[in-house]
């Protein structure tokens, strides 16, 4: 069975959704490719061990309509099974047509957020505006399946278009086993980042405007002037690194907060951690959280994402209010928790990429 996805621009956490599901998929049976602006997905080191084709495409439906059409058919037309469109919010829905007209038949729409995510605000209200024009003239025909991975991503793309009845809600599911709690992994990361007696606050996303670091950073200055023994971790990278750095510097926290860049490995991270803070101002279903919670870690993440999310009792959803943080830090931290049991809570809650990966392969098939 043929698959086709359709990546986003930049190499990111939809391409490590569809791998990580993938690698415990009958590839045999299924093969997928990809469809996408992105050149660098062929070479990128993390995904060398699958088999997969890349379709390129030159260029946008809005800069150049009929070179993208053209192509858009070229590609549809090498008789794929299964479209798979994942996507975080609408600019338009020329390549769900282009696959009617062809006759794919099963065309899978699947939202992965609930905002924009960009810096400027200028640039934001325009995608923002055009959006939701898109929104409303999208016609449910378009599509044979219409996913997304919380409700709140589904509201967001579909909103009144598309009824809930419809709508599947696919789990953001992780390798739990990757991230089960482990003491000495703990000690020896720890130890190397020079952490053996500190509170350690982190957190793990992409330096951009969505996961409101600046945000992060004013409640650790605050949480630090009370407990100067604590450090924060941040990893991940992006276009806000420079301004973050400033900000660091100029709150003398150059020697509290790690700024680590992008970690392949950062389930060791989290093993080092004493709480996982996420202070996004919107999610889908955020992937490091459940990745947090595998590990066993206690969390305080901001009520503007999903009640979905909130997955253990040890999770806190608080608003974007820094005195309100503070006391839920100092509440999860003084709590005494089994982190053992992070791995049982995580699959009990449907989050096992496994059983994930194997519902996929059925969804796939199924012409419903």
């Amino acid at each position: 069975m043929k698959i086709l996805h359709l990546a986003s621009p930049n190499l990111g956490g939809i391409e490590s959704y569809i791998f990580s599901h993938y690698k415990y998929m009958d590839q045999d049976k299924f093969q997928f490719d990809f469809m996408t602006q992105n050149q660098s997905l062929r070479e990128a080191e993390e995904y060398r061990n699958f088999q997969f084709h890349v379709k390129l495409l030159p260029t946008t439906a809005a800069k150049e309509p009929e070179v993208f059409t053209r192509r858009v058919y070229e590609i549809l037309s090498e008789g794929y099974d299964v479209l798979h469109l994942h996507t975080c919010f609408w600019t338009g829905f020329r390549i769900e047509e282009i696959a009617r007209e062809i006759g794919i038949k099963k065309v899978i729409v699947h939202s992965h957020s609930s905002a924009i995510d960009e810096t400027d605000v200028k640039k934001r209200e325009m995608l923002l505006k055009r959006h939701e024009e898109v929104k409303r003239s999208f016609s449910p025909d378009l599509a044979t399946d219409f996913w997304a991975c919380s409700w709140k991503a589904a509201d967001w793309l579909f909103g009144e278009q598309i009824p809930r009845s419809t709508i599947r809600v696919m789990k953001n599911a992780i390798e739990v086993e990757r991230f089960r709690f482990d003491a000495r992994l703990r000690q020896a990361t720890r130890k190397e980042l020079g952490l053996e007696d500190a509170w350690v606050l982190g957190t793990v996303g992409r330096l951009s405007f969505q996961k409101n670091h600046a945000f992060l950073l004013e409640l650790f200055r605050a949480f630090h002037e009370k407990y100067p023994n604590a450090k924060l971790l941040m990893i991940g990278n992006g276009e806000l690194q420079c301004e973050l750095e400033r900000q660091i510097r100029e709150s003398g926290l150059k020697d509290a907060v790690l700024l680590l860049g992008w970690k392949a490995s950062v389930e060791n991270y989290l093993q080092a951690m004493d709480c996982f803070l996420l202070p996004s101002r919107f999610e889908g279903n955020p992937i490091s959280l459940i990745e947090a919670a595998a590990s066993g870690l206690p969390a305080v993440i901001a009520d503007t994402i999903t009640e979905e999310a909130v997955i253990a009792d040890t999770i806190l959803r608080e608003p974007l209010d820094i005195s309100r943080w503070i006391f839920a830090l100092e509440e999860v931290l003084r709590k005494p928790i089994d982190r053992r049991e992070g791995e049982k809570t995580v699959r009990m809650a449907g989050y096992d990429v496994r059983q994930q990966a194997k519902a996929l392969e059925i969804l796939y098939e199924s012409q419903d």
